[in-house]
């Protein structure tokens, strides 16, 4: 079986898509079968202000004396453990040498819309007191390897902390390890883990690596910050013309992530989540042409509902509406997403802009519920404050403790929406978390964030760039329509899962433009008068797919339940994940039982039981 150490800044906790690519991961029970042991490596500031409920037990920490050895045992993951005390022993000899501060304990990661966990190794590094002559040593071993410039970069922070992180982790990752390198695979999520593999590379050759590439970020910066490429870019690469001119304008902007991951291939592997994130990589380099590029998608959180279950949640989500809204809709609407420019929000109003005249006409009425924070999770008398002053969050003011950075944007786009829709209306729901504790008192009693998957009319995605996209899809399982662009990655594995049987939930947006003759971009003003002609065809589309009877509503919860079960985590971990990883250690991996894994989980929700009560 296999030893898998991701190295990834959501090591310690999930605060977004890659986040979500661990929990679904880590808990299939495809991953289970084939890895003994999982380390998850992230840079922090140590000590930890706030310990996460995730943070099942810590054995070694900075300037403290190392647990209870008999914490270790009885977990999930004991046998494969190093004893504390000799662990201790060499992670403080480690910290003595680079002066680094670690954290070594476990996480009990959590599977998404299930109540068991997986419990896995955890390694945190702090390197802001790191001794310059430690990091500086790994710097020179990057650039004689590969010709990175560290100097060009150290002022900024989400570079120089994971390439000083690189010496201590790779130190630590050999006391964990013993020297049992034969089964065991670094794994590289984006750029941040990439100078802890480079330095693997030449210190050490018997491990295997891997380069997991969830987009690629160069192209995410120019999407997001220059709309006139968004329509254009997909359409470009198509032709040699295309290529040349994008392999020019990224390697003109530059900057650390270009230089990180423009070196990626020299992993053992790349994965890549879509076709398009590998063709996007080799713009960087002509080396990712040469590389071995494994697709593996993500997959999707699923499980199985019944029709009153979705009518039930359908009911709440309208009444939610109502409080804050005025009406109670024939349709609710939603768009889970981070308040960036490549989710397109404002195309979501577009969108919305011609349902309302169609809705109107029928007598109908939909609101659209916009989940999208800037500002983490707000406390819950600020939320209650804000509702009571002034109507949060059907209305919000601009600045803290309401509309902050990304928010502000589509909070304004929303408010002036709402001035002229006539039947329609959007609220933003600037706040982490859904339910009465956290969204405030119009929450009905009892509701959660799962009632917005389980009962939305329609899922929007339309993003400007979207490497994969696991959200845009979260309401097929439940019976929801998703409509997302084209460019999203997941479209490809849904054509692949559903051939020409594309469900009536699927809505597929397509906002690509063909450049100009030589290659340039769309002006701002051709590009807004594109994507209405797209959004008016959208809306006629998705009008004649809302669901208005029982039987419609049953009829599209086995639809999207039949596309959702074979996109889930363990259908994509077993097709995709594991032939991959086989292929990287050169030979097949040994399974565990079925049995056994459900003996695992078992064992680790009862030693988490154990651990909960000594604290």
């Amino acid at each position: 079986m296999a030893t898998l150490i991701h190295v990834t800044h959501e090591a310690y906790e999930k605060m977004g898509g890659i986040g979500a690519v661990l929990e679904g991961l880590l808990t299939a029970r495809a991953y289970q079968s084939i890895v003994d042991r999982t380390i998850l490596i992230g840079a922090a500031a140590l000590p930890l202000r706030q310990p996460s409920e995730e943070l099942a037990a810590v054995l070694y920490e900075t300037g403290r004396q190392p647990c209870d050895p008999r914490l270790a045992t009885g977990t999930a993951q004991a046998a494969n453990s190093p004893a504390v005390p000799a662990l201790a022993e060499a992670l403080r000899k480690i910290e003595a040498a680079s002066g680094a501060r670690l954290l070594y304990g476990r996480r009990a990661v959590p599977c998404p819309l299930e109540t068991r966990h997986s419990e896995v190794e955890l390694l945190l590094v702090d390197v802001r007191d790191a001794k310059p002559a430690a990091f500086n040593h790994v710097k020179g071993q990057l650039y004689e390897a590969y010709g990175l410039q560290s100097d060009r970069y150290e002022r900024e922070w989400g570079f120089e902390e994971w390439v000083r992180a690189a010496g201590p982790a790779l130190d630590a990752v050999e006391a964990l390890l013993a020297g049992a390198l034969d089964d065991a695979v670094l794994v590289s999520h984006e750029f941040m883990g990439l100078p802890t593999l480079l330095a693997a590379r030449l210190r050490m050759p018997g491990l295997r690596t891997v380069y997991w590439a969830h987009e690629v970020p160069t192209v995410r910066d120019l999407l997001e910050n220059h709309t006139e490429h968004r329509l254009v870019f997909d359409q470009a690469l198509e032709t040699r013309r295309g290529v040349r001119s994008y392999e020019a304008v990224l390697k003109e902007r530059g900057g650390f992530k270009y230089a990180l991951v423009s070196r990626a291939h020299a992993a053992h592997r790349v994965f890549a989540v879509s076709s398009r994130i590998a063709q996007e990589l080799e713009l960087l380099s002509p080396d990712f042409r040469r590389t071995a590029v494994e697709i593996v998608y993500n997959g999707l959180p699923v499980r199985p509902i019944e029709l009153e279950a979705r009518v039930g949640s359908r009911d709440v989500l309208a009444r939610y509406c109502e409080a804050v809204a005025g009406f109670r809709p024939d349709f609710v609407f939603t768009h889970v997403a981070r308040p960036v420019a490549s989710k397109a929000i404002e195309r979501d109003l577009v969108v919305l802009e011609h349902l309302d005249d169609i809705l109107a006409e029928r007598g109908q009425t939909a609101v659209l519920l916009i989940l999208a924070t800037d500002g983490g999770r707000r406390d819950p008398d600020l939320v209650r404050r804000m509702e009571a002053e002034y109507g949060w969050p059907l209305h919000h003011r601009v600045g803290w403790p309401d509309l902050v950075k990304g928010e502000v944007p589509i909070g304004q786009a929303v408010e002036q929406y709402n001035e002229w829709g006539r039947v329609t209306r959007a609220v933003l729901i600037n706040q982490f978390g859904f339910s009465r504790q956290s969204a405030g008192g119009r929450v009905p009693e009892g509701m959660s964030f799962q009632d917005l998957r389980q009962g939305s009319d329609v899922e929007f995605g339309q993003s400007a760039y979207e490497p994969f996209g696991i959200a845009q899809l979260e309401t097929l399982a439940f019976g929801g329509i998703s409509v997302l662009s084209r460019v999203c990655g997941c479209a490809q594995l849904l054509v692949r899962v559903a051939g020409d049987a594309m469900p009536e939930n699927v809505l597929l947006a397509d906002y690509r433009q063909s450049p100009g003759d030589a290659g340039e971009a769309l002006d701002q003003t051709g590009a807004r008068r594109a994507e209405h002609d797209v959004a008016a065809r959208l809306a006629k589309d998705l009008a004649a797919r809302l669901p208005t009877t029982r039987e419609a509503l049953a009829r599209l919860l086995e639809s999207g339940w039949a596309v959702a079960e074979k996109m889930s985590w363990q259908a994509v971990c077993r097709e995709y994940f594991v032939p991959a990883l086989e292929r990287c250690l050169g030979r097949p991996i040994r399974r565990r039982a079925a049995g056994a894994v459900r003996g695992l989980e078992a064992a680790a929700s009862g030693a988490e039981r154990q651990l909960t009560a000594r604290n």
